[in-house]
């Protein structure tokens, strides 16, 4: 190790930061940046990234912290959980822009750990912390309750980044065996590790580019003129392609599925698990089971061996799950039987929307995934280039690209500003977006096919400015920032068309105003406003995402402005 190592971490890093956060300050962008190369195998999209990051002030010396169940990220937005859950990780990083590992984060670690463990205490009393720690200590306590009295392996990972080129001294290594025999104590059959990345750590995993192809063994197969393909697969090869490093069912290719694992007691896996550990019967297994369809950039050939090109499982999750499961618990167990599997490179993404759609008809899903390639979703996109910002509706697109995270914008965060604005239902947009997304009759009001296009660009330039406006204010607490956001920019929307409920038209009407800086004279009244209102009745989370602050707003709004509508 030496000086070389550390000024080549700190040139990619450079890098890195110029091209995804360049507004960030080098510490917070560090934080990011180690956080990214932490989760690096776990795949995750910005907006996945953004939910677990609780760095700042009162963050607890915890900048991230992330809870993973069968390696599926459990957010505030997931309502349902893997079934079986057979793995749960809980993982926290803490990065500092230093040169050597320090025993005070470890500590901080610690404090934090007692806390978050210390079921005695009510997650609301932790008030020297701020509310993105609160609220991901109370997702914890809450999610894994509900898996708690099921058979299941826990694991807890503490991640600490430095630009050190030393390991971490003896002082700091007994911190760290202090906190380890700490978790232990109260989560007695938990695997804890606690991980030092350093410089060469982090640039060997900033340099290692996202892998996009991964080979597949199959034994018989028919190719079209289109370079599709439908091929036999040996059950165990097929096993192997789902299986990663970890050994561990690769989580991204299933992604686009519409529906998740259904769980071990659903009748069609069930049924799957028998056929799998009954290959007596002499029946070969794609006899008895519809198959794969995956769709791909490309999958060339050589010999018997397909290189498949950015994976997407769309249909066959239930088979998938079950099929690895099955080989994961036999590993030595020798396979002749074949699974039936489809390969298609959609020519464009009208027919991989329609491929998905046909091929999983049976379930009923109103997930935004699922319409990402709708006309509507392609014309935000296309419409959101020409004010510099990247429309994310297929999931790390423009990750990978490295586009700037400031410029990127999922379709959950536009749902819940157009849910804000539009619907003016700011308790929803905080509370329950992905839930109300899920129901036909929000979705179909949010991306409402008859909308001026600009309607959206408007809802997020706004919205922008807003979060900007708060962020300027250096005696505004991150968690009261995070309540009352969704309330101003509807309080500023409804100003700015001079109407409490304005209608879609007017909304999409004050793009000229949206594009232009709103001045801070305008938003600065409407800002003390919303927060007199919320600090009156109570100040807190629970009254963001009840219905009492929304009414008194509209109620307020409608005594301010006119009720006229366009």
């Amino acid at each position: 190790m030496s000086q070389v190592d550390i000024r080549a971490l700190e040139a990619n890093f450079e890098a890195w930061r110029k091209e995804r956060v360049p507004e960030l300050p080098t510490d917070k962008a560090f934080e990011r940046f180690a956080i990214d190369q932490v989760l690096k195998d776990s795949e995750l999209g910005d907006e996945e990234i953004t939910s677990g990051i609780i760095a700042g002030k009162d963050d607890g010396g915890v900048d991230g912290m992330y809870l993973f169940m069968n390696r599926t990220l459990i957010q505030e937005k997931t309502v349902v959980l893997p079934d079986p859950t057979l793995k749960v990780d809980l993982v926290l990083v803490q990065a500092k822009f230093e040169k050597g590992f320090g025993e005070t984060p470890v500590e901080k670690l610690h404090s934090f750990t007692r806390d978050l463990l210390d079921y005695s205490k009510p997650v609301e009393n932790f008030t020297y912390v701020n509310q993105d720690a609160r609220d991901a200590m109370t997702l914890f306590r809450e999610k894994y309750e509900e898996v708690i009295g099921s058979s299941h392996e826990l694991t807890v990972t503490y991640h600490y980044a430095t630009k050190s080129d030393q390991e971490p001294n003896l002082k700091v290594v007994a911190r760290i065996d202090n906190l380890i025999k700490f978790v232990n104590t109260q989560l007695s059959a938990a695997v804890v590790r606690f991980e030092s990345w350093g410089c060469q750590r982090l640039l060997a995993a900033a340099r290692r580019p996202p892998r996009k192809e991964w080979p597949l063994d199959i034994e018989k197969h028919l190719i079209t003129d289109d370079k599709s393909a439908v091929c036999l697969v040996n059950l165990k090869s097929y096993a192997k392609f789902l299986t990663d490093d970890r050994g561990e069912i690769r989580r991204h290719f299933l992604e686009p599925n519409v529906r998740d694992y259904q769980g071990r007691q659903n009748p069609v896996n069930t049924d799957i698990r028998k056929s799998l550990g009954n290959p007596e019967t002499g029946d070969d297994f794609w006899w008895l089971n519809n198959g794969i369809t995956i769709l791909a950039r490309e999958a060339p050939l050589a010999g018997n061996k397909l290189t498949i090109h950015e994976p997407e499982i769309v249909n066959g999750l239930q088979t998938s799950q079950e099929v690895f499961d099955f080989f994961k618990a036999n590993p030595d167990k020798t396979e002749n039987r074949r699974l039936l599997v489809r390969i298609i490179i959609p020519p464009k993404p009208e027919s991989r929307n329609r491929i998905i759609k046909a091929t999983n008809f049976q379930t009923t899903v109103n997930a935004v995934s699922l319409h990402a390639a709708d006309p509507i979703h392609m014309d935000i996109e296309e419409l959101f280039v020409l004010y510099g910002l990247y429309y994310d509706r297929r999931k790390g697109e423009y990750k990978t690209l490295r586009k700037p995270v400031a410029r990127i914008v999922s379709a959950r965060d536009l749902a819940r500003t157009v849910i804000a604005v539009v619907l003016r239902r700011p308790d929803d947009a905080r509370a329950r977006p992905q839930t109300l997304l899920n129901e036909d009759t929000t979705y179909t009001e949010v991306f409402n096919d008859k909308f001026d296009r600009k309607l959206f660009i408007v809802c997020m330039l706004l919205m922008r400015q807003v979060d900007k406006y708060l962020q300027s204010l250096g005696d505004l607490q991150s968690d009261t920032r995070t309540d009352i956001r969704y309330y101003v920019v509807l309080a500023l929307a409804c100003e700015l068309a001079g109407a409490a409920a304005p209608s879609p038209a007017k909304i999409a009407a004050l793009e000229p105003l949206a594009v232009s800086p709103v001045a801070d004279t305008i938003v600065d009244p409407i800002y003390r406003l919303v927060l007199a209102m919320y600090k009156s009745l109570g100040g807190t989370d629970r009254v963001a995402k009840g219905k009492d602050f929304a009414e008194k707003l509209r109620s307020e709004l409608a005594t301010r402005l006119s009720v006229a509508q366009a």
